[in-house]
This record gives C-alpha cells, sequence and structure tokens, in this order.
C-alpha cells in the first residue's frame, strides 16, 4: 500500500519528469534530455524513487523467504515486521556504503562527472526494478504458480542492469575501463557483502 502510494504521489506531483524516466529505458535521447535537465539527484521525483525501491526490495525479500524458505523464517527468533525492519535496514546500509565509496573513488581518480551519470543511471534502475517488484509481488503472493512469477522477475532484473552498465560506459568520456572496473565491482558487491556481515554477527 506504501509502495502504490508514492507511485500514485509521484505521478500526480512529477509526471512528466516519471514519463521520461519510464521512456529513458528505451531511448538515449530521453535519457541525455534527462541528464540535460539538471541532476535528477537533487529533484523531488529522486526521493520518491528511492522510498519506492526501499519499500519494495524487502518487500520481495519476505516474499522469497515466505514462499521458498518458510522453515528459516520462522527460525529466527523475532516477529515477521522485525525481520522486515532489518531487511530495510540491510537495503538503506548498502545504498549508503555504496555512495560513501564512490564519493572517495571518484576523488582519488578525478571523475566528478562521471559521478553525477552514475547516480542518475542508478536511480534509473532502481526506480525500474522498484515498479517491477511491486507488480511482481501481488502475483506471486495471490496465484498458484509464485515460484514462476518470482523467478521470471530475474531476467528483468539482468536486463536492467544490463542496460545500466552498458549505458553508463557509452556515455563516459575517458575514464579508465580498469578503473571503473574496480569501483563499479566494489560499488554493486561490497556494500551488500558487508551488510550482510554486519547482520550476521550482530544476529
Amino acid at each position: 500500500m506504501i509502495g502504490l502510494l508514492l507511485i500514485t504521489l509521484s505521478f500526480v506531483l512529477y509526471k512528466r519528469k516519471v514519463l521520461l524516466m519510464l521512456r529513458a529505458l528505451f531511448s538515449m535521447r530521453v535519457l541525455q534530455q534527462l541528464l540535460r535537465e539538471g541532476k535528477l539527484a537533487n529533484e523531488s521525483i529522486f526521493l520518491y524513487s528511492s522510498l519506492i525501491y526501499f519499500f519494495a526490495f524487502p518487500c520481495l525479500f519476505l516474499a522469497v523467504f515466505y514462499l521458498f524458505f518458510p522453515q528459516l523464517l520462522s527460525s529466527f527468533p523475532f516477529s515477521f515486521f522485525l525481520f522486515f525492519i532489518i531487511i530495510l535496514g540491510v537495503v538503506l546500509l548498502a545504498p549508503l556504503i555504496s555512495w560513501l565509496v564512490l564519493r572517495y573513488f571518484t576523488a582519488i581518480f578525478n571523475y566528478q562527472e562521471e559521478r553525477y551519470l552514475y547516480t542518475t543511471l542508478k536511480a534509473l534502475y532502481r526506480f525500474y526494478n522498484a515498479l517491477f517488484i511491486i507488480i511482481i509481488i501481488p502475483l506471486a503472493w495471490y496465484t498458484r504458480v509464485p515460484e514462476i512469477i518470482i523467478f521470471g522477475y530475474f531476467p528483468f532484473f539482468l536486463i536492467i542492469f544490463f542496460s545500466f552498465f552498458v549505458r553508463f560506459l557509452r556515455n563516459v568520456n575517458g575514464i579508465s575501463r580498469i578503473h571503473f572496473f574496480i569501483y563499479f565491482c566494489t560499488l554493486e558487491i561490497l556494500p551488500y557483502l558487508l551488510a550482510g556481515k554486519l547482520l550476521i554477527i550482530n544476529l
């Protein structure tokens, strides 16, 4: 319900920007228009899209645990709601670590302009994923074939992720591919490993 409310507010308050964000997945011209119009991260629509993602992603984890690993879920010594809060904490902590590392690496390698491009594309990537997740969760929850629907999400996830990766490489100017590979892996993988490790240690 919270995700649907945020989506509704986004479309009502920022209809033009939301439509541009949706079309940017398919059109490089629209993506360039978004980049020219200013920093998406400084606009309110960025906050709405981030909140949609931060609520939707823990719900996906809960759905996967409930549908595929109910015994594991029941073994945790806390309530269902507290489990959601813990997953939400991991989902919030990982982007924070990623943001700090991104600022550190772009300062070292002097890629300040690329940092804006990276954060814009990552915001779009999260926005698309959140929309897919909000559609997939009720379908998986209320139908008889949740496995097919849940696993059907992953091809979409890979397509969006690959599109994000390729578009960043196509838009950067003069960036070292070795540098990008080093801190792309760090930004996308290490934060979740650290957040997961902190979670395991504290539990």
